[in-house]
């Protein structure tokens, strides 16, 4: 089986808000000195990947679409052992929606010619639009199959996905090639690289591509958005806090519920 795992590269979750600024003219974010991560979902499908890698022998493929800094993203797949990385080349990444973005990576895997399954992250971590996947199997024509906890093949034509639905988990089968989103769970968190492994990735040459060698038009995808974003802003709020204490529960759950109902506490 040939899997390309889609990954991307963004600024860190956890760093602290008040770090995050934006440029007020532009409405974008400010991101010179920012912490950059692989995105924590793509964290999951890349683990699930390498599981089945582990399980039956697959062949990974690690594709990035961003600036030349997302070949660190690509070295850390390397490092764990992904067979494989791909870079496509595009500096103005954030001028691109997730429509554009799918488009430039279906554009990559039909140039890669031999996809059975492509995974990607539930959702990419800094604007959490969780359609990248789906847009990308619509332009590919593959099956797909949202909020996946793992990836089992049945034998060389299909997959079976246990997924995240309302109350519960669903059992699906896809038929290959398919298109999966992975969600976190307790069995997908991210190997660490060996020492050894990453030192040996630096060594391992990352096939890079521009958008005109996948036969995508940035500028056109870039030009004509399916999103538009009026206004960016960090919202303001003036937090009060009341602290409602009594001599028992009972008291005290009495006084909060008057609190909410808008009545005086006496």
């Amino acid at each position: 089986m040939n899997i390309v795992i889609c990954i991307n590269r963004i600024p860190d979750p956890e760093m602290p808000p008040k770090q995050f600024k934006l440029n007020e003219n532009t409405g974008r974010p400010i991101l010179q000195g920012v912490n950059w991560v692989i995105g924590p979902f793509d964290e999951n499908a890349l683990e699930t990947a390498l599981q089945l890698k582990d399980s039956s022998g697959a062949k990974l493929t690690a594709l990035t679409v961003g600036p030349a800094e997302n070949q660190e993203a690509l070295r850390r797949t390397l490092a764990l052992k992904c067979d494989r990385a791909v870079h496509v080349k595009v500096e103005k990444t954030g001028e691109l929606d997730s429509a554009g973005v799918a488009a430039v990576l279906a554009a990559a895997i039909r140039k890669l010619g031999d996809a059975d399954l492509v995974l990607f992250g539930r959702q990419v971590g800094d604007w959490d639009g969780g359609q990248v996947g789906q847009l990308v199997a619509e332009e590919l024509g593959y099956s797909c199959v949202t909020a996946g906890r793992s990836v089992e093949p049945i034998g060389n034509e299909s997959v079976r996905v246990p997924k995240e639905v309302a109350g519960g988990i669903a059992v699906v089968e896809a038929q290959l090639p398919s298109v999966v989103t992975i969600t976190n769970t307790s069995t997908n968190q991210l190997r660490i690289p060996k020492v050894r492994d990453a030192m040996a990735a630096f060594k391992v040459p990352i096939t890079t591509w521009s958008p005109a060698e996948v036969g995508a038009d940035v500028d056109g995808l870039a030009s004509s958005p399916r999103v538009e974003v009026q206004r960016l802003f960090i919202p303001e709020s003036d937090v009060q806090v009341d602290m409602i204490t009594g001599d028992s529960d009972e008291v005290i759950a009495e006084q909060l519920a008057k609190r909410i109902l808008g009545l005086k506490v006496l």
